[in-house]
């Protein structure tokens, strides 16, 4: 068996709560009894909270760690305390824990320990799970105050604390006796005095010279660290949020220093609160917040909303006309004033309007509705915008422009942003197009959740048909010309993928009516050498399909009393050309091909595809002369296929090799070097390598392509094809 006196491996804590758990083991052991470095813990849990914050339950062991007797020396207690860094609301435990723990006693924290904890409380005021709990012990820290090590931070404390019901007679006797005994030197209690007064100033006026001292106030004992606090917690906030957490509790800033743009718009906070009532400040939770809805107060400001989303629930939810009022009656006179300054051309502070725009945009992403006043603003501003301060501000609100008259919506706010845009930077308009597609998206929304007559929503149809107009304009910009812009056709796909997701409720909502892209849109994209493109591409004339199919069977939009069809024979012919045009390019190689039915061959004029025809015919004849037996024949009616197409041609070789390694092919069997073809794959076979007939190689790549993500041509195949479906 080892002795007691054996030497031992140095502890390494792997972080804050195995150095807390060291921390503990030891902290009553006295020094020479020791094995551990306890200042070597202490500055591992304090680079941890300083990094991370320390989470309520690690907190409140510290805690209970420090205000407890042990054997810590003082400059380690110090490290502990100066890092108490709080990851989240400090607990009404941690609160009584500490005003417990003072006073003088051999069982209790040293002064010095006792006095830094009360700094501590100060310093995390704004961040007490329960602001009201201190009040509660008002009278217990009132007591302290003849201890003079406490003295000052405890008058600090309490003129945080102090209400009106503190004040009474016997408290500002002791306070006026505590400072004649000082002598009339410690401003501390001159300040506490100070707040008793603003409460009954006639009875200290006159009495302790009080009015010859009136520069006595508190100064923040240390903003850096609170500073530190707030983004500690901000972070975890921002952290909760992108995984899908919410926030039910007002954001309370502290007294952290605000930048001059950010006190534009106040903090949330409210006064005389009516009894059996409660303010927003004072909900922590949803169960409260659902149970305390009918008898919250308003706050002060009613703007205050704009920058808290609890608040914005509250508002929500209740929808006081009053405080609405409020709201606009505030926006529409900050917004007038920066309306004025753009006007006179001396915008001297647009950070201000960039600021609360931001706000109202996320104030209307929440409410999902335009506030009057910024809607009237917007209506003069745009006419003399220049098309790049606050655009993302501004296109942001303008997502939630009411589902009205397009010619309305068109006249006041669509043109103009699109003018000044366009003025800015020609190429912008992949910018106005992703706008659009948020539009249609909003406006979809808006109509899908009304009732479902058989009337058409003209509004959303002439929207989807100017932007269309735009997205075809769009893919007309040459490429990297738009300075560092997103690609034009990226732009172009994913506004149809928007526009096809809203078409696939088209048969529940006759509201909804189907339109067919243009022509010159879909042959682009079709011929744009990018497999990615090409897919969704597939996805979307699939889904367009599907919802004609199931539009024109569907109950809910038949009318008893007409014998007109939903959509026009022509309409369905020309978005079946497509599909079959399609089909014929990437699968039945018959590329161009306009004499099958429905086929339009692309709209290639027949003089194009016989010039096609004859360069590739030339270029086969040059390639024969060139290499004799390795040249290998294009033909214009495959040179789309799923093993020739310039965005499918590299998946079509490597499906190949695929098939050949899972087929147990030998090193001494000849391998396909070409391109696939039928000619190809019976060649192969006779050479002695794998057997694959034509039919099977497209059903094995439709397969290998859905394998790799790019399913849009397979469903589009399978949707259309009547051999496949079968399969």
């Amino acid at each position: 068996m080892s002795s007691d006196s054996s030497p031992e491996a140095p502890v390494r804590p792997t972080g804050l709560l195995d150095a807390l758990a060291h921390l503990e083991t030891v902290a009553h052991l006295p020094t020479k009894q020791r094995r551990i470095d306890v200042r070597y813990l202490a500055k591992v849990i304090a680079s941890d909270a300083y990094e991370e914050g320390i989470s309520p339950a690690a907190l409140e062991r510290l805690v209970n760690l420090i205000t407890a007797q042990n054997e810590l020396d003082q400059s380690t207690l110090t490290i502990l305390i100066k890092n108490l860094y709080p990851q989240d609301k400090i607990s009404t435990q941690v609160v009584t824990k500490v005003v417990c723990c003072l006073g003088p006693s051999k069982n209790k924290p040293s002064a010095a320990t006792q006095a830094q904890l009360l700094r501590w409380l100060i310093l995390t005021y704004d961040y007490l799970e329960d602001s009201t709990h201190l009040l509660k012990l008002y009278t217990v820290l009132f007591n302290f105050l003849d201890m003079i090590s406490l003295r000052k931070p405890l008058c600090h404390l309490l003129s945080l604390l102090t209400r009106r019901k503190h004040v009474k007679p016997f408290r500002i006797q002791a306070l006026m006796e505590l400072h004649r005994n000082s002598g009339g030197d410690e401003k501390e209690l001159l300040g506490l005095l100070q707040v008793f007064k603003n409460y009954y100033p006639e009875i200290i006026i006159g009495e302790s010279g009080l009015s010859r001292r009136a520069g006595a106030f508190f100064k923040h004992p240390d903003p850096e660290w609170s500073s530190h606090v707030k983004s500690l917690q901000d972070r975890r906030l921002e952290r909760t949020l992108a995984t899908g957490g919410t926030s039910f509790q007002v954001v309370r800033r502290g007294i952290v220093k605000r930048s001059k743009v950010e006190m534009i718009v106040p903090d949330v906070q409210t006064s005389r609160v009516s009894q059996n009532h409660t303010s927003l400040e004072e909900l922590r939770s949803i169960s409260d917040f659902v149970e305390k809805l009918d008898q919250i107060e308003p706050p002060n400001q009613m703007v205050s909303v704009l920058g808290d989303n609890m608040a914005q629930k509250y508002l929500l939810l209740l929808q006081p006309e009053i405080a609405n009022r409020r709201l606009n009656d505030w926006l529409n006179a900050f917004l007038v004033d920066r309306l004025e300054h753009t006007h006179d051309g001396d915008e001297n502070e647009p950070e201000a309007l960039t600021f609360v725009l931001s706000l109202a945009v996320e104030y209307a992403r929440h409410t999902k509705e335009l506030p009057a006043s910024v809607s009237s603003f917007l209506t003069k501003f745009l006419p003399l915008w220049n098309g790049r301060d606050h655009r993302d501000q501004i296109l942001g609100l303008l997502e939630y422009l009411p589902h009205e008259s397009f010619e309305v919506i068109h006249r006041d706010f669509l043109r103009p942003v699109e003018v000044a845009i366009l003025k800015t930077n020609p190429f912008a308009k992949t910018t106005l197009l992703d706008y659009y597609s948020t539009l249609i998206r909003q406006w979809g929304i808006k109509v899908r959740v009304q009732s479902s007559p058989s009337e058409e929503s003209k509004p959303l149809s002439q929207l989807i048909a100017h932007a269309e107009l735009l997205a075809l304009s769009v893919l007309e910009i040459p490429p990297h010309a738009g300075n560092g812009m997103r690609p034009a056709s990226l732009s172009v796909i994913e506004f149809y993928s928007s526009v096809s997701s809203l078409f696939s409720h088209a048969h529940l909502n006759g509201r909804i009516r189907i339109t067919v892209p243009m022509a010159p849109t879909v042959y682009t994209l079709a011929f744009t050498p990018i497999a990615s493109l090409t897919s969704i591409l597939g996805s979307i004339l699939t889904t367009y399909k599907t919802s004609f199919e199931t539009s024109l069977t569907s109950e809910v939009l038949q009318v008893p009393s007409s014998s007109e069809s939903l959509y026009p024979t022509e309409l369905v012919g020309q978005f079946n050309g497509y599909v079959m045009d399609i089909c014929n390019l990437v699968w039945r190689n018959r590329a161009l091909n306009a004499e099958d039915p429905n086929a339009l061959g692309c709209l290639v004029p027949a003089s194009t595809v016989a010039t096609l025809t004859r360069y590739i015919r030339d270029t086969n004849e040059a390639s024969k002369e060139r290499k004799r037996e390795d040249a290998f024949h294009y033909n214009l009616t495959s040179v789309f296929s799923l093993s020739h197409h310039a965005a499918l041609c590299n998946f079509s070789a490597a499906c190949i090799v695929d098939i050949e390694r899972t087929n147990g092919l030998t090193d001494s069997q000849p391998r396909l070097q070409k391109p696939v073809t039928q000619k190809a794959l019976s060649a192969l076979e006779k050479e002695g390598g794998i057997k694959l007939s034509w039919q099977e190689y497209r059903l094995r790549m439709l397969e290998w392509l859905d394998g790799v993500g790019s399913q849009g041509i397979g469903d589009l195949m399978r949707s259309t094809m009547k051999a496949l479906r079968k399969e």
